[in-house]
Parts: structure tokens; sequence; C-alpha cells
């Protein structure tokens, strides 16, 4: 295996540094500093964040390939069919499929795609003279405790970092204008919205994976004026069981309407799964059908976050009435 890396590698002319020039960047990216000698002309992009920040950026272009995205399940593509050519794929490239599809950037919004054993890390990448950007949000795994809960600042700023890497920081400006236009407008739809506790349900029936307190469905609890059922955990996506969601009954529960196939990813799935557990079924938000369904690819932050407020606020508005009954919420 690793005979034919080297092979490879010299048959296509990398391993070695890129001479810097005028329009080289040097950053902090996830505690470390990274040199960026050049603007990257050819993206492997994994998971669907970074790919709507690049779309943001209008960068779509430069993406050679897309890991963790398929637009013909998005029910709200942010992409024209004709604005993504890339091809796609679930999961990401071995070493050598890789540099047989010759990146010179790795944009990605996965932690885990950056170390696992599976694909080539950073370190490795670097050696190839390859570049990456891991997006801050994702500096550390899905189950760590994060230190600050996430704005829509760190959004811009990320924006901000990719434009610099590419060179276009002046046209970068105009997507965060537009995007804070767009949140201004929400504020006059979401005045109305009452507070209500929030249950978001990512994945998983036997233990589920729900929001923590301090990636996107925190954001968006706060930006409609409601709070997160579990803003109280500090991972992104801790595991809690059923019994403790029944003891804080939420008034509505956002369910991730997943792509990916497994049972308990669709939204379908996921409501008959409430409305036929024993425990789950005493709820007073399945009982009540007080269900906001978005589309897995809101749960993570990017320039997507905007769009999905506004989802959020019309599913939000459309509940039906929250009746008077008894509720399982702690004391």
């Amino acid at each position: 295996m690793k005979r034919s890396l080297c092979l490879l590698l010299c048959a296509l002319g990398l391993g070695g540094g890129v001479p810097l020039r005028a329009d080289s960047v040097s950053l902090q990216n996830c505690g470390i500093t990274r040199d960026y000698p050049q603007p990257p002309q050819r993206v492997l992009v994994y998971a669907n964040p970074a790919l709507e920040n690049l779309l943001a950026l209008g960068l779509a272009a430069r993406a050679i390939g897309v890991v963790g995205y398929d637009r013909m399940r998005d029910p709200a593509p942010t992409a024209s069919a004709d604005a993504l050519r890339a091809p796609t794929s679930p999961a990401p490239p071995t070493a050598e499929a890789l540099l047989l599809m010759r990146p010179d950037f790795v944009y990605s919004a996965s932690y885990y795609w950056l170390h696992s054993p599976e694909t080539p890390d950073r370190t490795r990448l670097a050696e190839w003279g390859i570049g990456t950007y891991l997006s801050p949000g994702a500096c550390s795994g899905q189950q760590s405790a994060i230190a600050a809960a996430l704005t829509f600042e760190d959004i811009f700023t990320e924006l901000r970092e990719l434009a610099r890497i590419f060179n276009v920081s002046r046209g970068g400006e105009a997507p965060i204008a537009r995007l804070r236009g767009q949140l201004q407008a929400f504020e006059v739809q979401r005045a109305p919205l009452p507070h209500l506790r929030l249950l978001w349900w990512y994945a998983g029936t036997q233990t589920p994976y729900v929001a923590g307190c301090c990636g996107a469905p925190g954001l968006l609890s706060r930006s409609v004026g409601s709070e997160n059922l579990f803003g109280d955990r500090p991972e992104l996506w801790p595991t809690v069981s059923w019994e403790v969601i029944a003891a804080r009954d939420p008034d509505a529960i956002v369910l991730g309407d997943l792509p990916r196939g497994g049972f308990g990813d669709s939204a379908a799935d996921k409501i008959a799964f409430l409305e036929h557990h024993p425990l789950t079924a005493t709820l007073r938000a399945v009982r009540q059908r007080r269900y906001v369904i978005l589309p897995g690819y809101d749960m993570d932050p990017s320039a997507r976050t905007v769009a999905a407020l506004g989802r959020l606020i019309r599913g939000l508005a459309a509940l039906p009435p929250q009746a008077t009954t008894f509720s399982n919420k702690e004391p």
C-alpha cells in the first residue's frame, strides 16, 4: 500500500511544498496557524455545510467532488442542478482515489472525515501539498463539549476566512450583507411567536441524538425567542434517554428529515416511532402533533442557517394551538 502511494505521488508530482505567492494567506484554524500559499482551484468538499458556504461565496464551480450531500434528496436545495455539477458520494475517498482526483484543497465541515483512519488526515494531506480548512464549529467531535454557543457572526467569520483563502475578500462581503438583510426581515415574522421549549431530534430511536447547547439548533431556538430543551448539555449532539425527554416534556418537537435511509432517519419514521412508542406517545407535543419538520441539512451551521431560520419560523407559526393538558414536565 505504501509503495503504491509513493509511486502515485511521484507520478502526480505531489508531495512537495507550494511556494508562497503575493496572494498567500495565513490564519488560525482549529488552534493552529495554517498557510494557504495560493487560492484553491480544485476543492474536495466534505459535508453539506462546507458546500453551502462555497455556494454563498459563488465558488461552487471550484468543487471537484462533494461528500455527504445528495441534492436529489434535499427538500430545500440551495443550488440549482446546473450550479452544482461536481460528483457526489456518501463517504470520503480512499487515499489513492483522493490523489487521483488531484485536489489542491479539502474544505471540511466534518471533524471525523479529517480525523478518520479510513481517509487521509490533515497531516498527511499537508505532506502531499494539499491544503485543508475545517469549519471552526467542527474543530472537535460531535460528542465533545463546546466552549461557546454559535452565533450568526461565527458563520459570517467563517465566510470571511474562506473569502481570504480564495482571494475573493471584496466579493465576500456581498453575500454576508444579503444574509444580514434576510435576518432583519425575519424579525417581523418571528416577533409574534410564543416562547416554546423545543426538542431537536436528529437521529437514533433507541437512544436519540438531540441538540445540545451550542450548535445551529441552539442558535435557531434563540433566534425565534424559544429555548432548546437540552441547551444545558455542552455537547453538539448528546444522546439522551426517552425517559429524560419525557420528564422534560417539550412544547414542540423539531424533526430532522435525514436522507440517509436508516430507520428513524426520515421525519416520517420519527413521527411513527413517537406515536407508537408507549412512553413517547404520552408527550404533549406528540398527543397534539406539534411537529416542525426541517431538512436534516438544516441542522448544521452554514450560510444555509439563515434560510433554515425562515423555515423554522414558518413551521412554528403553522403549529396547532397548544392545548392545556397534563404534562410530564419535571417540577
